[in-house]
């Protein structure tokens, strides 16, 4: 049965997500600007006449094979999953994975590779925690911009609940499953980005809530070996405590095959707002004890933009070496030019038309007198690289 052999570590809670009524542009849907018909992504086939070519299985382990199950890849012979493979069902859902992810490394993920080796890996290797506020479960996008990195910590609004052993799944619920996957993975596969009322339409139906089936989707695709899950909560001083707090969140520890390194992937649910941190300021204090950061910032709702997100604002500047965003993230006008060197890449026309007020001239100017380097993938709400926007500070 698989999970059976974690089930006294893995805890059944189901944390209820209260939404602070101030994050009012979180509860937004931005819909990514139309581009040239040459420049549109591919949808997430639902159905495929036949898998691509999958990868080798690896050794079996109850919790990899989970994710691996959910992600479209094989396990290995001995999984106790392995005759739910041999469904057509599982077979569809594989084909469509295959499809999509293979479009993705196409057209994203590769030239993401090229640009982060020759722009960021030189400045990045002083630290090797990668924070990464307001991403939700978008653990794809900070393995591909930081691969060396060892240490993971995510924060979204987002509930993170158990899963159950897979076997213990009705057939029809598990259908429904694996399309609620597809469905959900849909917007950040073609975009770039999570839409968040979306996710928490998604993450919130189904057999198998939370954001947990994407990140184990996201740790399978990206190739890694999970060997624990561990539910979790934090204290007021940030130290990691029982789960059964808040904030609450998911402690994942895996191996990455490529380098054979030890990593931790960390994804608390929780309020980022003056409120919220005043109210609980334990994120802070955990991300503090973790040294000095590479801040990922992508789609972030222009939240700290606004007056009531000034702790993490200022938190963020303050804790991290380098910051890599789009405009969504921290304004220009904060990022000192004293204290950070600043190098722009793509374009900036401005923000797409549902967040058209947080227009910056500042960065408009910046773009004008700097001779960004174009972009060979898309970034943040600007699907089109053209018109994607790039920022990369580094801490003088």
């Amino acid at each position: 049965m698989i999970l059976i052999q974690v089930r006294s570590w893995l805890l059944s809670l189901v944390f209820l997500l209260a939404v602070c009524p101030c994050l009012r542009a979180q509860n937004q849907e931005p819909t990514p600007e139309s581009s040239p018909a040459d420049q549109a992504p591919t949808p997430i086939p639902l159905e495929s006449p036949s898998p691509t070519a999958q990868p080798t299985p690896i050794a079996s382990n109850p919790i990899t094979d989970a994710a691996r199950f959910l992600a479209g890849l094989p396990v290995a012979d001995n999984s106790s999953l392995a005759s739910l493979t041999h469904t057509s069902m599982w077979q569809a859902h594989a084909a469509a994975m295959n499809s999509a992810f293979a479009t993705l490394e196409r057209r994203q993920l590769s030239n993401i590779r090229i640009w982060r080796n020759d722009f960021l890996a030189p400045i990045t290797a002083a630290s090797k925690v990668c924070v990464y506020y307001f991403g939700g479960p978008d653990f794809l996008y900070a393995d591909a911009f930081y691969p060396d990195c060892t240490t993971y910590i995510q924060v979204g609004l987002e509930s993170v609940d158990s899963i159950p052993d897979l076997l213990t799944v009705p057939r029809g619920a598990l259908e429904s499953t694996l399309q609620n996957i597809q469905i959900s993975l849909n917007t950040i596969l073609q975009f770039s980005f999570f839409k968040t009322k979306d996710m928490r339409e998604e993450f919130g139906r189904g057999e198998l809530k939370g954001v947990l089936p994407v990140i184990f989707v996201f740790l399978a695709r990206t190739g890694k070996v999970i060997q624990s899950v561990e539910y979790v909560s934090l204290d007021r001083g940030g130290q990691l405590t029982k789960a059964g707090g808040s904030p609450h969140g998911v402690k994942i520890s895996f191996v990455d095959p490529a380098t054979g390194a030890q990593k931790v992937f960390y994804f608390f649910s929780n309020d980022l707002s003056d409120d919220g941190i005043k109210s609980n300021p334990a994120i802070l204090r955990f991300t503090e004890q973790q040294g000095q950061a590479n801040c990922f910032l992508k789609a972030a709702s222009y939240l700290m933009h606004e007056s009531h997100f000034d702790a993490v604002r200022s938190f963020l500047l303050n804790d991290s070496v380098t910051v890599l965003e789009d405009d969504s993230g921290i304004p220009v006008k904060y990022i000192s030019p004293d204290k950070w060197t600043l190098r722009f890449f793509g374009g900036y026309t401005g923000p797409i038309n549902l967040f058209k007020n947080y227009y910056e001239p500042d960065l408009r100017q910046y773009y004008e007198n700097s001779s960004p380097k174009p972009l060979t993938f898309s970034f943040g709400y600007q699907w089109n690289r053209h018109n994607s926007t790039l920022i990369l500070a580094v801490k003088k």
